[in-house]
C-alpha cells in the first residue's frame, strides 16, 4: 500500500510540474527604452513578414487552386520577397502592402492593376497609447477612393501587428518587425 501512495504522490507531482504555465519571453529594459524612443520621435518603419486576411469562400478557392506562395495557407501568407512597408515620420504616414482578400466595390472604382493597400499623408483621429505590452496606434486616412482605419500594435521586441480595415475591402492583418526610420 505504501508503494501505491508514493506512486500517487509522484504522479501528482509530475502532473503539477507539467501544468506549469508557459511565460512570455522576457522583455529587457533596453528594449522598452528603444521602443519609447521610437515612439517619442514618431519615426519608424514596419516591414510585414506575414499577411493574415479574413478568410472567405473566395479566398478559400484561391488557396485550393494552389495560387498562394510556398509555405502559405489561406489565413497566413508568407510575404518574403514582397515589397511592403508602413512608415511613420512625425505627423505623416505612408504604407504599401500586398492585399489578399475580397474587395467590396464593383465596377471601375479602382485604377487598373492597383490591388495593393497604399496610402500616404497626414492621418486623422490619431491616438497613440502606451500599455503594458507596448504601444497601440490608431488612426484613419483617406487615400483616393478609400478610407482606411489602421490599428497598429508595437512591442518592445521590435515586432508588431497592423490591422487595416477599409471602406472597400475586407480587413487584413500584417505581422512583422519595426526599425527606426529617419524620413518617409
Amino acid at each position: 500500500m505504501k508503494s501505491v501512495g508514493k506512486v500517487s504522490i509522484l504522479f501528482f507531482l509530475i502532473l503539477a510540474l507539467s501544468c506549469k504555465s508557459t511565460s512570455s519571453p522576457e522583455v529587457t529594459a533596453q528594449q522598452i527604452k528603444e521602443l519609447e524612443e521610437i515612439m517619442d520621435n514618431k519615426s519608424f518603419e514596419f516591414r510585414a513578414q506575414w499577411a493574415r486576411p479574413l478568410v472567405t469562400s473566395s479566398l478559400n478557392s484561391v488557396g485550393n487552386a494552389g495560387l498562394l506562395p510556398q509555405g502559405s495557407n489561406i489565413n497566413n501568407i508568407d510575404l518574403t520577397g514582397n515589397a511592403n512597408y508602413f512608415r511613420m515620420y512625425g505627423d505623416s504616414v505612408a504604407a504599401y502592402f500586398p492585399y489578399y482578400g475580397e474587395k467590396q466595390l464593383g465596377g471601375g472604382g479602382y485604377p487598373p492593376n492597383e490591388n495593393s493597400i497604399k496610402f500616404e499623408g497626414i492621418p486623422e483621429k490619431v491616438n497613440i497609447e502606451k500599455n503594458q505590452k507596448g504601444y497601440n496606434i490608431k488612426f484613419y486616412i483617406k487615400y483616393k477612393i478609400e478610407t482606411y482605419q489602421v490599428n497598429a500594435q508595437l512591442f518592445p521586441s521590435k515586432k508588431g501587428n497592423i490591422n487595416i480595415n477599409s471602406t472597400h475591402r475586407f480587413p487584413i492583418t500584417y505581422q512583422g518587425t519595426i526599425t527606426t526610420k529617419t524620413s518617409l
